[in-house]
């Protein structure tokens, strides 16, 4: 088990929302597809350092800043001697190497060539453990984890790691000498402590509330065609059904990752969700899972009261 595990990026989260309430662009769409395809590719990495028997610990995702400058580390795995960094790539297709990007020969679109992206990330995090007071050897590596990618003319000193050797990658971790120590546990707590939940980069597409479209999606096949049936939430589309009362819970999930600022009211639970009508069944729930403090009528729900919903 990871000491740091791996969440959906906030961002992306964001996103999947929009897409289903609103029109994006070609270029939001474009950018919400590159992000949820970079974090399958990370899931896919996670699955195979999930099985390292080694003496680590792995801390997935973090964004951290040093010097006002900020930074990501898709995974960091800290050995007893050595600190290694892997950016991951989910890349598709046949490309041609060079100094300064990365060309795929289909299309001709290019890429950034992500060793710029790795020798950064590596100066950066150097620079924050010496002042956190640490002095770890550093390695780091690009791992291209699709099977069907391919890059022709890089050199084999570059410190890539290729689909084919991926197995190879997994044996070399497992054979790494040292036991981690005290020390180490305080550094990954200490990284973990520094790690940034949103970057300020990220690009959201502007919108309001009154434009974003309501109702409840089906959790399977995100259809806004489902209606209430007793306790049940029945997609018309795909028969999928769940609970009304987790439905109404996604659906605070969404008005808070989207609003942050908008007071949790059971009207505007009732009108993000739409196709429940109960507004009393709707207080109910938040009554249930959130905590409020003034009079019924008018009452604004904070802070849930099970941290792990």
């Amino acid at each position: 088990m990871a000491f740091k595990e791996r969440t959906e990026p906030i961002i992306l989260s964001k996103l999947r929302i929009l897409n289903k309430r609103m029109q994006l662009s070609d270029e939001e769409k474009r950018y919400l597809s590159n992000l949820d395809k970079g974090y399958k590719g990370e899931l896919q990495f996670d699955a195979m350092t999930e099985t390292l028997t080694s003496s680590c610990l792995i801390l997935n995702e973090l964004l951290l800043e040093v010097e006002k400058t900020t930074f990501q580390i898709d995974a960091l795995i800290i050995f007893s001697g050595t600190l290694y960094i892997f950016e991951i790539k989910n890349n598709q297709g046949d490309y041609l190497y060079k100094q300064d990007a990365l060309t795929s020969i289909t299309t001709g679109v290019t890429i950034k060539n992500p060793l710029d992206q790795l020798n950064r990330t590596r100066l950066l995090f150097k620079k924050l453990i010496n002042q956190l007071g640490y002095n770890f050897k550093i390695q780091g590596s690009v791992v291209f984890v699709n099977p069907e990618f391919t890059l022709y003319h890089a050199q084999p000193d570059l410190p890539f790691i290729f689909p084919t050797q991926i197995k190879r990658l997994h044996e070399n971790l497992n054979n790494q000498p040292g036991s981690i120590s005290t020390n180490h546990y305080k550094l990954a707590a200490k990284l973990v402590s520094l790690h940034q939940i949103e970057s300020s980069n990220s690009k959201l597409p502007a919108f309001s509330y009154d434009e974003l479209k309501k109702g409840v999606t089906c959790l399977a096949c995100e259809s806004f065609e489902v209606r209430v049936d007793g306790h049940k939430l029945f997609c018309t589309m795909c028969g999928h059904n769940e609970k009304v009362e987790l439905a109404v819970l996604r659906s605070i999930y969404e008005i808070q990752l989207l609003l942050p600022e908008q007071p949790l009211t059971t009207p505007i639970v009732q009108e993000w969700c739409n196709v429940i009508t109960d507004g009393k069944r709707i207080s109910r729930i938040l009554a249930k899972h959130f905590n409020y403090s003034n009079p019924k009528k008018g009452r604004t729900y904070t802070n849930p009261k099970y941290p792990t919903m």
